[in-house]
């Protein structure tokens, strides 16, 4: 999304500079960002929450903030992520303009006094010509995401186990993927894919029955891939999580329950049960992910931030 709208905000004449952390450590980013001088700057966009990056840009701007509320981060235990997020978002408060993808997290911000809170949601464009019907078998569900502890990537293998007649295919890396993929050894199932092509992404999507998120908490707060999956005639499955419930209510999916991989498996086994079933269904959501594509254009979402840049800049 920062690309798309870099790059939109670059062909209207607009100096953008992208920055991000270079250095990772598992869960933990580092950098000077936040020590830097942006003083020749209108607006910062700042995204996150990334501990404790962008709490200490809130903290020492002096320029405008416009700020992109990702997610409600879990991090290391309940008990922490609770006060992180309580102080996270008083410090929020110091943003001019508070931009977000869901209703549900657009609720969170409703006291933020005179902060203005804007819901934007991501930009698609729909493919042509994908002929649902066409899917034959084996009955295929379709993980694509980072391997990190908050993805749930464990619950879809340990679902994998209990429905040794559909094909799981997990696209993507990260630094747990090695261990899940020992966890898989055995299951002839599961098949693991590393960084794709445009073009063998598409041909999984055209070929998978289901699109899957099985994240466990709130650091996965929408599933963009969701709506993706569904423009190509996948079935949307996901947890009930907050802002993730959203997006599967307006794509008319599947939710199953958090950490659970036997709600997980009904969910599966009743759409691999029921053909007629899963293409009204799939149906359904692509119908649905189309119209939000046809809505929420590239234009739209370039448009609605260049106008809350604007207006956050000449409040200065």
């Amino acid at each position: 999304m920062v690309g798309i709208l870099s790059t939109g905000l670059k062909k209207r004449g607009h100096l953008v500079k992208v920055v991000t952390p270079r250095i990772r450590f598992m869960e933990f980013k580092f950098s000077t960002i936040p020590f830097r001088r942006w003083n020749h700057y209108d607006v910062v966009h700042l995204h996150g929450p990334t501990p404790f990056l962008s709490d200490f840009m809130f903290a020492r701007s002096k320029v405008p903030i416009v700020y992109t509320h990702h997610a409600e981060i879990c991090w290391i235990s309940d008990g922490l992520s609770k006060i992180y997020r309580k102080f996270h978002n008083l410090l929020a408060k110091k943003a001019q303009a508070v931009i977000v993808h869901s209703h549900d997290y657009a609720q969170l911000f409703k006291k933020m006094g005179n902060v203005s809170v804007v819901r934007v949601p991501p930009p698609f464009s729909p493919p042509k010509d994908i002929n649902i019907k066409s899917k034959g078998d084996p009955f295929t569900v379709l993980y694509v995401g980072q391997f990190r502890p908050f993805k749930g990537i464990d619950v879809l293998i340990k679902t994998a186990r209990l429905l040794r007649d559909v094909n799981f295919f997990l696209v993507g890396d990260g630094y747990l993927k090695s261990k899940l993929m020992q966890m898989s050894k055995g299951l002839s199932n599961v098949k693991f894919f590393g960084n794709l092509s445009d073009e063998e992404l598409i041909d999984l999507y055209r070929r998978s029955h289901v699109i899957c998120l099985p994240s466990i908490n709130t650091t996965e707060a929408y599933g963009l891939v969701l709506i993706e999956g569904a423009l190509f005639g996948c079935v949307p499955v996901a947890t009930n999580l907050l802002g993730v419930r959203e997006n599967i209510s307006l794509l008319k999916g599947l939710l199953f329950e958090p950490k659970s991989y036997y709600s997980l498996a009904e969910k599966i086994r009743m759409l691999f049960n029921d053909r007629k079933l899963w293409i009204e269904l799939a149906e359904r959501s692509q119908a649905a992910a189309v119209d939000y594509a046809s809505k929420y254009t590239v234009d739209y979402y370039v448009n609605t931030h260049e106008e809350i840049f604007r207006v956050v800049s000449h409040k200065t």
